[in-house]
């Protein structure tokens, strides 16, 4: 009996470096290797953490674990903020590397976009700590131990390589104090954001804002989490089932903490604002608002009070039609 090739599917393949096989397959997991054939395969093209995350399924902090591991022995680089191989752990001519792998980059980004990231990923990017290293720092330092072992009561696991890296990073090359870092950690997870890569641009800006000591902590602390109360409030006040703005954060902020109403106000504006309109606008809103901040009204009763006070007048002088009494009073409100 006579074979022959098929080229169907080979007519199109792509090279794998022989220690893939030879040393770590044993050793790697089962979304690490995808997520390598993956970013193999698409050697040449732009392609992101989320591109690939899409493609297999998986989130994009399991794709950067698998990314690291490939770097942590050695198979990969990290350069500039992107992956790479790594030339003197490939089994693959230099040459050969260079023709077909690209590293992995951002997508459908400006110049002046990609300029900013390039500043922000240099101002965090870090050594890769080994686990050894990583090791050695939690046995030799109380305070790293202890915020090790309270991280791993946040996440109710042992933490990843990932997050003992960002743990690290923070205390070490950042250098937001420990105590302060443990502090970082336990907002992050109050607002359900506590990944690697949120931790350490958040330790970043608190270290440019100079929020380096437990007071200041608390302070800036208490700050978000009235903002976050505010903006939770808004979102289930006017049924937004999306992520807000800045825009609309702005406005938020300025209702709540610097002018200083309360959710029923804001309840209460908005009721104004859909009744008259059929459809809530920020803007809209916050014209009531400021309204109401000008005069010093803070309550519903003084809202009440004041619209009855202008019915009164309105009524008193025959001048005026009935019919037009509320568009009268809606005008106060826009």
């Amino acid at each position: 009996m006579n074979y022959k090739l098929n080229l169907g599917c080979w007519g199109s393949v792509f090279a794998v470096p022989s220690d893939v096989v030879d040393k770590y397959i044993k050793i790697a997991g089962g979304s690490s290797v995808k997520v390598l054939l993956y970013f193999l395969r698409h050697s040449g093209e732009p392609i992101s953490d989320e591109i690939i995350a899409n493609a297999l399924s998986m989130n994009c902090e399991d794709v950067n674990d698998s990314l690291s591991f490939w770097k942590q022995v050695g198979l990969l680089d990290e350069v500039d903020g992107s992956f790479a191989p790594a030339l003197a752990s490939s089994s693959l001519p230099k040459e050969s590397i260079s023709a077909i792998v690209t590293p992995v980059a951002a997508v459908g980004v400006t110049k002046e976009q990609a300029d900013f990231a390039a500043i922000k990923a240099a101002a965090l990017r870090s050594p890769e700590f080994t686990p050894a290293q990583i090791a050695g720092t939690v046995k030799s330092d109380e305070k790293v131990d202890f915020l090790f072992k309270t991280c791993e009561t946040l996440y109710g696991r042992p933490l990843k390589h990932t997050e003992q890296n960002a743990l690290i990073t923070i205390t070490e090359h950042i250098g937001l104090p420990t105590e302060v870092t443990l502090m970082l950690v336990d907002y992050c997870f109050s607002i359900n954001k506590a990944t690697p890569a949120f931790l350490k641009e958040s330790a970043m800006n608190w270290m440019e804002n100079g929020i380096t000591d437990l007071a200041s902590a608390e302070r800036h602390i208490s700050m978000l989490q009235s903002r976050y109360s505010a903006e939770n409030s808004v979102k289930s006040i006017f049924d937004i089932n999306r992520a807000l703005s800045q825009k609309e954060k702005d406005f938020i902020d300025l209702w709540y903490n610097v002018w200083g109403f309360s959710s029923d106000m804001v309840k209460l504006a908005y009721d104004i604002n859909v009744n008259s309109k059929g459809k809530f606008s920020f803007p809209y809103i916050n014209k009531i608002l400021e309204n109401w901040h000008i005069k010093g009204i803070k309550t519903e009763e003084q809202v009440a009070e004041e619209r009855n006070t202008r019915s009164s007048a309105v009524e008193s002088n025959s001048s005026f039609d009935a019919d037009k009494l509320d568009e009268l009073l809606l005008d106060e409100y826009t």
